[in-house]
């Protein structure tokens, strides 16, 4: 999908919220690195794509005068991913942000809504990586499909275990340095962004299957050192067995006194 495509969808529902609290939008010439559109008002709002790093922010300011004093706080991040995201993802960015401006009153449906997260918190969710690895591996667009259909909910983990790693194993084993460094950059954006679901599937299913220490090394170059540290010690666990946690058995008591009831 064009990106400016689904820029205008995005911006084009906050525009229309906006609108109806008196905020006018102003004309900002986009450019190599970014599209953005400006809106003012009491405070001013800019939602700015990022080309490079494939990322929509809502943002906001405070005003002087008639101009946005420039001190701009982030107020909600998504990716998208023109090569693999269409119109219906970039209608939930532009939802997440017009439900975002209206405040916290929102909030108890935002929570409800599937891919829908507070302002600021993570929106990678398995799915999400998925779809972005589709554009190192297409044929798991088919797969995707195949598992939205078959399955009541997507199962992010056996997914990525069986679909993902085969092919990111292959990949690995036959890319070179700055493909891997492009790679990591990736996998780190999406890790920042996603939730704990999203970063254990990096770190400890996509990573551990990797078993040349030098491709390890380069796949986690571009991560921030906390980060990296993190999949190093993920890393330790690679070949062991990890038990699930035992349910503990009810008290014979609680039972009775249920069927007394």
């Amino acid at each position: 999908m064009e990106i400016t495509k689904a820029f205008e969808i995005i911006s084009d529902k906050v525009e229309e919220e906006l609108t109806k609290k008196g905020f006018t939008k102003q004309a900002v010439a986009p450019s190599e690195k970014e599209i953005t559109a400006l809106f003012t008002g009491e405070i001013a709002y800019s939602i700015v794509y990022y080309t490079d790093k494939k990322r929509v922010l809502l943002r906001s300011c405070s005003m002087v005068g008639d101009e946005p004093d420039n001190n701009w706080k982030t107020v909600a991040t998504w990716l998208f991913d023109p090569d693999c995201d269409d119109a219906k993802e970039a209608e939930n960015i532009g939802n997440d942000f017009v439900e975002t401006i209206r405040g916290p009153k929102q909030i108890a449906v935002r929570q409800n809504q599937k891919k829908k997260k507070k302002s600021g918190d993570s929106n990678v969710d398995p799915l999400f990586l998925a779809n972005r690895m589709v554009a190192y591996f297409p044929k798991l667009k088919a797969e995707i499909a195949y598992e939205k259909n078959h399955y009541e909910s997507f199962r992010g983990i056996t997914f990525a275990d069986e679909k993902i790693v085969p092919k990111f194993k292959q990949y690995v084993a036959f890319a070179n340095e700055n493909s891997l460094k492009k790679l990591s950059k990736n996998l780190s954006d999406f890790y920042n962004a996603g939730d704990l679901d999203v970063k254990g599937i990096i770190t400890y299913i996509m990573f551990n299957a990797i078993e040349d220490d030098n491709k390890f090394n380069m796949l986690i170059s571009e991560f921030k050192p906390n980060e990296q540290k993190i999949a190093k010690e993920a890393r330790k666990l690679r070949g062991k067995n990890i038990k699930p946690e035992k349910v503990k058995k009810q008290k014979k008591y609680v039972a009775d006194n249920l069927t007394q009831q």
